[in-house]
């Protein structure tokens, strides 16, 4: 009798732990993000699914027909995941990915090239000049000086009158590109950076780094002049960000949408490269999207 209760024990402690297996499932148990996440799903014998990256605050994900997904944004560090449903347990990892860059250093650098592309381009032309002579210039003056101070009194005053009517310029382009401009600053997570009628830039920003972006553009957008002039801009600005090559990057992707028109259905994503950044290319039925990422 009693070798017959410990069997029957045995059995049911097999029973139950089997039940609680296929209570919880995941696809995987070691995900790399593509593009600016790392997609976790898998089945669940619950209405819902708690999970907590790293130990952080538990957060809680609808399980719909018996399935569940989310999302984990992509990080310089190897994140766990613990996965729960009822009783059921459930341990993941998302591997490291390098991040784009510094957040703020980029942003600014970006907003400088956008603000620019407002000017006319003598305007742009005149700033490069004015940048690459400034030290030059200050020393020509001060030579100048020594020798003919009134002259070089008048010279400083007309250089004083042109950096004037060139800040007023600034001022009017900053103002005519507020709505493209990146935030100074942004919160950790996945977030909209810049949003408008022609394209939205999405980033994942981590401990003040850029894991990635994301360029999407509504396809009808693109069906328009003024569409088509906006994502062109934005794509080479944010490429000469990165450091690509953006001449390269378009000539490529010209090729992808020509592809894609090919054939309308498909949604594949296909890979650019240009200086150590991946340019990844996908469709929907109503939106473009390029995600740059290293």
């Amino acid at each position: 009798m009693k070798k017959f209760l410990l069997g029957a024990l045995g059995l049911l402690a097999l029973t139950l732990a089997g039940c609680s297996s296929n209570a919880l499932t995941t696809n995987k148990t070691s995900y790399h993000p593509t593009a600016l996440t790392a997609v976790i799903k898998g089945d669940a014998k619950a209405k819902t699914v708690s999970y907590q990256i790293n130990d952080g605050k538990k957060q809680h994900v609808k399980v719909n027909g018996g399935t569940y997904f989310f999302q984990v944004p992509a990080a310089t560090k190897q994140q766990t995941v613990k996965l729960t449903a009822g009783s059921a347990t459930k341990t993941v990892t998302v591997k490291r990915v390098t991040a784009l860059g510094n957040y703020k250093k980029l942003a600014a650098t970006y907003n400088q090239m956008a603000i620019a592309s407002y000017l006319p381009t003598k305007v742009q032309k005149q700033m490069l000049t004015a940048q690459k002579t400034q030290a030059a210039t200050k020393k020509k003056l001060a030579a100048l000086a020594k020798t003919n101070p009134t002259a070089a009194a008048a010279a400083i005053q007309k250089e004083q009158a042109a950096a004037k009517q060139l800040q007023a310029k600034l001022v009017t382009a900053k103002k005519q590109a507020k709505d493209d401009l990146l935030p100074t600053t942004a919160k950790d997570g996945v977030q909209n950076l810049v949003n408008n009628q022609d394209v939205t830039v999405r980033g994942n920003v981590q401990d003040g780094k850029l894991m990635g972006l994301a360029l999407i553009v509504p396809t009808k957008q693109m069906k328009t002049k003024s569409g088509q002039k906006k994502f062109g801009t934005t794509f080479a600005l944010l490429g000469t960000t990165l450091k690509a090559k953006p001449k390269y990057v378009i000539n490529k992707f010209e090729k992808v949408l020509k592809d894609a028109k090919k054939n309308s259905s498909s949604t594949t994503t296909k890979t650019i490269r240009s200086n150590g950044i991946r340019f990844n290319t996908g469709f929907s039925t109503d939106h473009l999207y390029i995600y740059m990422t290293k």
